[in-house]
């Protein structure tokens, strides 16, 4: 059976989306298997299936080539077809979905930037790690301490703002108390003179947006929604909109933000885990950059009437 649904990307913003532009779909997946996506500008599309939640919905993510106009709308169809294999190339998984650890992971084909920590070594090609850092990969990542302050691992590759940087990470409880430097689980990083601009960093007790190296800390309330526990996965994200501006995400829920302004020298990097004395152990299943909507509102998505394989199908897809 094939099934054709009809999407419509709407952007409501006054200024013309970033190319390309990570679009998150949400969606009843009926063959997971079978998924495309495809344009009438740009033919096929690349897709990701993050995860389906506990009321059946599945979270999607698509990267859209061509640049949605203000204002303007963009059109695609979802194609179902239980005759299609999920290829690992235009529609893919989350690395720990598959029965072979990242067997169907396509995300470096949808995504900015990005990093599944597959097999047993870290990719140099993409990391670098500060001396005195303790960790493992293993299908994952886990970095578990340091010996001193300001030890973490790096990104090779550089960025512009505004972008957002998001982890699926868990963190385990606090085996020490930090002693004279802030932590991030992961964030902004200015190369010249070693500061970060943003970042998150949690904790066993409170979770909190680090505003700078030496800046100060703005904590979360027992009242956030979602309060993240020890050893569960989240989304764990930080928009970087500027040098004075940013806002931290916890599954795509947005629970703090800053203005504090930080001076800034060098290139643009992002990094994961620069902390010291074992703060807070954290592992990783993936770790991303994407694009940062105007104003952090992504476009918005309707759903046509989908058609099905033996009716009249007006519209033509591969």
């Amino acid at each position: 059976m094939k099934i054709v649904t009809p999407i419509t990307i709407t952007n409501s913003q006054s200024a013309s989306m970033p190319t390309p532009l990570q679009q998150i779909i949400q969606v009843p997946i009926l063959f997971r298997n079978g998924v495309r996506f495809w344009s009438p500008i740009d033919g096929y599309l690349y897709a990701w299936f993050e995860s389906i939640g506990s009321n059946g919905t599945a979270t999607i993510w698509v990267s859209i080539p061509s640049s949605i106009p203000a204002n303007g709308t963009y059109q695609l169809y979802m194609i179902q077809d239980s005759t299609l294999p999920m290829d690992g190339v235009y529609w893919g998984e989350a690395p720990q979905l598959s029965s072979t650890y990242g067997q169907y992971d396509n995300g470096a084909n949808v995504f900015n930037f990005y990093d599944n920590f597959a097999g047993t070594s870290l990719n140099t090609g993409k990391w670098s790690v500060t001396s005195g850092l303790t960790y493992s990969v293993n299908n994952g990542l886990s970095v578990t301490g340091s010996s001193q302050c300001g030890t973490g691992i790096e990104s090779t590759a550089t960025f512009s703002a505004p972008i957002i940087v998001e982890g699926y990470a868990s963190f385990g409880s606090n085996t020490s108390t930090a002693t004279g430097c802030y932590i991030s689980g992961l964030g902004i990083w200015y190369t010249s003179g070693g500061q970060i601009a943003h970042g998150w960093a949690p904790d066993s007790v409170q979770k909190y947006a680090l505003n700078g190296w030496t800046g100060s800390a703005s904590f979360w309330s027992s009242a956030d929604n979602p309060q993240p526990s020890t050893n569960t996965y989240y989304v764990w994200g930080l928009g970087y909109i500027s040098a004075s501006s940013a806002v931290g995400y916890v599954n795509y829920q947005q629970t703090s933000s800053t203005s504090t302004s930080i001076s800034t020298s060098g290139s643009l990097t992002v990094i994961i885990n620069l902390q010291d004395n074992n703060v807070f152990p954290m592992s990783y299943y993936w770790y991303r950059v994407r694009a940062y909507p105007p104003n952090g509102v992504m476009p918005s998505v309707s759903f046509g009437s989908p058609q099905y394989s033996g009716e009249l199908v007006t519209v033509t897809v591969p």
